[in-house]
Parts: structure tokens; sequence; C-alpha cells
């Protein structure tokens, strides 16, 4: 080897011994975790002069800067051009937090865990407003993480962070791609971003950072995009683009695999941003988009299991109260509030669908009650306070009966909610544009799935009182909510995807038609019955965004397998049921054709093979089924209410856990 080259290694191998400190911890002979910026200048409240790469050399200065009462500023050229702009970014926020990609949280103390009025932090916390006591006790308490970084990957340098991230960027082409089909698909009806305007600024700026080739050096570790919060942006990112992939017009095999590749780099984003350790508002709206992500690709237990993860960590941050953001500007505290109210509506909707009780609660941010007594409600303050109701009927179900006068004051509550929505929340007629139209469906959707649930107590074998009023009432209502929720979707599905892509839309559709299917009320009704067989002929029917030759085992890779077991039941009830032509009809061979023709649209759904669904078996989920559908009740040996035998179809457990076998 060449002496030039042989210097060259020693040279480098003696950088890598130096200690990576910043220029304030070296003037103060303080530590530094070489972050950027580090902790140590994020407590001390100049994060702004961090900085790494100052010369040695300091030209003297021939006029004297005035000195700082808040901090020493460094007098070298790099920090000192501009000392009067680097005091107003101190003291505003807004341009505290110019150029960098997020600044959503940008001044929470990375530091600070919530604590409740009892805890021996939080009263240290009272006596001491500077918090740095408060630290103290939490770290000598144990109630601090110390990992600076993830602790289950392998990265021992910034630089190997810095690899890592750059591997899993998103791409240009995919951010303009995708990002559009979360914006108008996903996002009007699952508003996770908490300021979709500022969120995509930061789009902007880092379509802008990679345009000037701040991603193209492995050896340049760029200041702005390699601290944890812009890594948990970026992870934000592509949490996005997963569930625009899912919403795309891709064919079904490519639309699969772009979205878990987006929702894989996500994650490990999530990972090098030490999401577990450090979370912050990008990380909790991330984690939700990805468990939404999941769900609507069928993995509803993978997003249930998320979701408790999540709200632990916005917890942890003091989402769920009011007091928890206290020390925060009023900006952030409204964030924080809408983004805990989104906590709120993916538990609720998983919730009320499992039958599974909330861990959410709503009580430390109870909404305005004013606000309530408001017309003219927008379609996300409508479900703001229909997941409120909704949380309170997931509660009501835990007893088996539930109280019938507190299901009947509920079900009130939920129509007083309704009516004071929007015009074209209430009625079609109101629509003016297509987005409106959008909106009236899916609310409708949601509503006649919050009552139905709230009815199923009435929806029984044998009624609780025939002469009970009460009764009667809300086994009406559990038919109009029934009907509703099928006729809603079917008219959903003309004009968008957005239903058949979402996992909470299609469990209502299937668990709405197939109790309509199996009830004694309804299962002979023809109209109950045409909706069924349209209902059968949407899922049968080819993805319309796949070719018309495509595999039939694709059309189901989008259905979760508790649905495509309570698909093919539907399907089944409805082949074995008797053909009994309206009364209105003038033409009774003209309705057994268009029967016929129905029947023959059902027997051409294929089920997914065992690729898609391990184990799988048309007869083995539903033993006895035909004695469901024989003239007059149910068949008395089952004793199953139709509620009972839905359960069965739509909770069947996966896993089971009693054949487990031990280690040794």
């Amino acid at each position: 080897m060449q002496r030039q080259a042989i210097d060259q290694v020693l040279q480098w191998k003696r950088k890598q011994r130096e200690a990576r400190a910043c220029y304030p911890c070296r003037q103060r002979k303080v530590k530094c975790d070489s972050g950027h910026p580090c902790r140590t200048c994020q407590k001390r409240g100049h994060p702004h002069i961090c900085a790494y790469d100052i010369p040695k050399t300091i030209t003297p200065r021939k006029r004297q800067a005035p000195r700082q009462s808040a901090a020493r500023i460094p007098t070298s050229t790099a920090d000192t051009a501009a000392p009067s702009s680097a005091r107003s970014d101190a003291a505003s926020p807004s341009r505290a937090s110019q150029g960098s990609p997020s600044s959503t949280d940008s001044r929470r103390d990375p530091d600070y865990v919530f604590s409740g009025e009892n805890s021996l932090v939080s009263i240290i916390r009272q006596q001491d407003p500077d918090g740095s006591m408060a630290r103290e006790a939490g770290s000598v308490l144990g109630l601090h993480n110390t990992y600076e970084s993830y602790p289950f990957i392998d990265l021992k340098t910034p630089r190997d962070r810095w690899c890592a991230l750059l591997d899993i960027l998103p791409k240009r082409a995919e951010i303009l791609k995708f990002f559009h089909h979360y914006r108008t698909s996903a996002y009007p009806f699952n508003p996770i971003l908490v300021d979709v305007d500022g969120f995509e600024s930061a789009i902007c700026t880092f379509l802008g950072s990679h345009a000037a080739g701040e991603f193209s050096d492995l050896h340049r570790i760029s200041e702005r995009w390699s601290s944890d919060q812009s890594i948990g942006q970026v992870s934000l990112i592509l949490a996005t683009l997963a569930s625009g992939a899912h919403f795309s017009d891709l064919e079904n095999p490519k639309r699969s695999e772009a979205c878990r590749d987006l929702a894989r780099r996500s994650f490990q984003a999530l990972r090098l941003a030490n999401f577990l350790f450090r979370p912050s508002l990008e990380i909790i709206q991330a984690l939700l988009i990805l468990g939404n992500t999941l769900q609507n690709n069928g993995q509803s237990d993978a997003a249930w299991a998320l979701l408790g993860t999540t709200v632990r960590l916005a917890q942890a941050l003091g989402l769920h109260t009011e007091r928890g953001m206290a020390h925060l500007p009023d900006g952030v505290r409204t964030k924080a509030q809408r983004l805990w109210s989104m906590t709120v509506w993916q538990d609720c909707l998983l919730s009320l669908c499992y039958d599974r009780p909330p861990i959410v609660s709503t009580t430390p941010w109870q909404r305005n009650r004013n606000a309530m007594a408001d017309r003219d409600l927008s379609f996300i303050d409508v479900m703001g306070f229909l997941c409120q109701l909704g949380l309170d009927i997931a509660k009501l179900q835990e007893s088996e009966y539930g109280d019938p006068g507190r299901s009947v004051d509920l079900l009130t509550a939920l129509d007083d909610v309704y009516t004071r929505g929007q015009p074209h929340l209430l009625a079609r007629e109101n629509c003016k544009c297509l987005q409106d139209h959008l909106e009236h469906l899916a609310l409708r959707m949601h509503v006649s799935f919050c009552v139905s649930v709230l009815c199923r107590p009435a929806i029984r074998s044998v009624p609780i009182s025939a002469n009970d009023p009460r009764s009667c009432h809300m086994r009406s209502r559990a038919r109009e909510s029934l009907v509703n929720a099928s006729q809603a979707f079917l008219d959903f599905q003309t004009l968008s995807i957005v239903p058949l892509r979402t996992w909470s839309m299609v469990h209502t559709v299937l668990s709405s038609t197939l109790l309509l299917c199996i009830w004694e009320e309804t299962r002979n009704d023809n109209e109950c019955r045409d909706l069924q067989q349209k209902v059968i002929t949407v899922f049968s029917s080819a993805d319309p965004t796949s070719p018309h030759n495509s595999d039939p085992a694709d059309r189901g890779q989008w259905l979760s397998a508790r649905h495509i077991r309570a698909l093919v039941a539907l399907r089944n009830a409805v082949r074995s049921a008797p053909f009994q032509p309206a009364k209105e009809e003038s033409n009774d061979l003209q309705s057994a054709e268009h029967h016929n023709r129905s029947m023959a649209e059902l027997d051409q759904f294929v089920v997914p093979d065992t690729a898609v669904l391990p184990g799988f078996s048309e007869d083995a989920f539903a033993p006895g089924f035909g004695d469901y559908f024989t003239e007059g009740a149910f068949n008395a040996t089952t004793d199953l209410s139709p509620v009972t035998y839905l359960d069965s179809i739509m909770n069947v457990p996966l896993f089971n856990i009693s054949e487990d076998e031990p280690w040794m």
C-alpha cells in the first residue's frame, strides 16, 4: 500500500475515536449525546445553536457583543452571523421551528412523561417550575426511559442510523403517486392527520430536500432530517403513502405489495425514531394510520393489538387529558385534543365490531357541551360525538341483555346527534357535490351500525317481552338500521371504492345483511332478500381495478378471514332460501328469471384458496347450517339467537390456544 493510503486509514480511525460533542457542550464541558440537536441543548432551551463543525481558530471581533442572559452565544462566525434573529427565533414559536420538517410538538420536553396528580413526580413538578427536580426524581424512581436509541436494532453510530434511514426514505415518484389517493379517499373518512395543511407543507420541504441532494451522500448526515422528530415525520409520510397505496388504482397484487412495502418502511422509521421510548405527536399519528391500514387489509386482530400500544404511548404524552397538555401552547393543545379524539374513533369502531371493551376514555377531554346544541355540525364533528356515544354502547353491551332504559336513552342521543349535522348529512337531496354525497352515505352507515349494535339485545329468537313497547320499538329500529346500512353501502360503492376497501364498512354491510338473512322477522321479506342478493353480487364481482381475466382467488385478498366466512354464509343462505315473488309483481315469470340470474351470479363467487385463507372450509364453520333456514322459528335444539349465530361466524378464533404444545 502507498503511504498516503495508510495515512488516510489512520486518520479515519482517529476521527472515529474522537468524542463527537457539540460546541456548546464542549464549552460547558457537559455530556452530549451527539444528537441534532442534542438533548442537553434542548433542555437548556437553545437547540438552534447546537453545532458541531465549528472552526478552532476564531477571528477576534472589534466590538463586544452584548451578553445574553438566557444563553451564551458562540463567538464563531458560523453561529454569530445574525444574533438578533437568533434571539427572535428563540422567542417566537413559529420561527423557532422554521426549517424543521415538523413543528407540531417541537417545543415539547422530550423527557416529559405524564403522571397523575397524586404521583410524586407531579407533586415535585408543582414545586419546581423549571422541571429539573421532577426529571431527576423520575430518573431515581425509574419512571423515565434511558435508551437514547431503539435497543432492538443493531445501529452503533449516528452514521449507521443515517444509512438505514436512506434505505427506507420515500421516493419522489411514490409521494406523487400515492399521497393523492390518501388525501382524497382515506383522509376524508378517517382524518387522523391533525394538521393536514402543515403536513403537506412538510412533504414539500421533504421534496425540496430530496431535490437539493440532502439524501444523496451516505457520509454526510443532514442535521435537519437526522433527529428523532424528523425521522418520526418520515414515518408519518410513509404511513400515509401505505394507506394511499391501498386505495390506489393499481391492480390487486401490485397494490398489496406496494402497501406492505411502504408500511414496513414506516415501521422501520418508527424504530429509527425510537418510538417506544420517545413518542411524539407524529409517531402517534403514524401508528394510528398504520393500524388503520392493517385493518383495511384484513388484519384487524393485529390492528387491535397495535392500537393498545398506540393508546399507551398517547397516554404517556398526556394526550388523554387536558391537564397533560396544559404546558403546551394553545395550538398544540388543540391538535392534541383532536389526535386523542381520533384515537377514540379507532377504538370505538373496533370495540363495537369485536364486542370487546374499549380502553380509551373521553372524560378528561369532554367536548364542549354547548357544541352539542349547535346545528350544522360537520361530518368530523358528528363522528366525534357519535364515537363518544359508541363507547357508552360498547360498555353497555358488556352485560348480557343491557339496560333497556339506558338503551332507549342512548338511542335518543344518537338521533339527536345525527339531526344536528349539516343539511347534506341529513338528506341526500341537499348534497351539492360528490364529497357531500360520500359524507352523507358514510355517516348513514356509521349511525346505522351503532343503532343496530345498540338494538341487538332485541334481535333474539324469542322477544324478551312481547308487550313491552320499548322492546317493540327497539326491534323496529333494529330492522330499519340493518336495511339502511345495506342500502347506504350499495349506494356508496356505486360512487367510490372507499366502502369496498374500508374494513369497518365491509364489516357493517356483511353483518347487517347476514342478520337480515337469519332474523325471523326479515329473512322472508322480499326487500331484505333483494338487498342481500345485491350485496353478494357486489362482492362476487371482480375487483374493479383488476383485469376481467384476473385470478378469482385475488378477489378476496382485501377481505378478512371473518368477512369471507360471513360472505360465504350469506351466499349459502340466500341460495338455499325458497323464492317468494312479491305481491306487487305482475309478471311472476319475469321475477323468477331475475331470481335465477341472481342465483347464477352467487354461484360464480369463488372462495379464496388456502394460500389466502389457510384451513378454510365452507361446511366446517357452521354446523347444522340448514336448520336456521327452515320454515318457522329456529331449531329449538340449537337455541341460538341470530346475534349468537352471527358471533359464531364473525368472531371465530383464528388461533386455537388449547392446542398449543408445551416447549418442554
